[in-house]
């Protein structure tokens, strides 16, 4: 995993800090490496159907 986005935050009640926190939002590694597709062709589905 990769670390994309580190949020820090502090907060404050009256000039008194009441709540320290911080989060991190993980997007796994792109994996792709390149090449062709294979897609799924529509007329397949044409031919499947049947005359009415």
């Amino acid at each position: 995993m990769v670390r994309r986005e580190i949020r820090f935050t502090v907060q404050k009640c009256n000039g008194v800090v009441t709540n320290i926190g911080k989060s991190v939002i993980y997007q796994p590694e792109v994996r792709f490496g390149g090449g062709s597709i294979k897609w799924y062709e529509d007329k397949r589905k044409e031919k499947m159907k049947k005359p009415s």
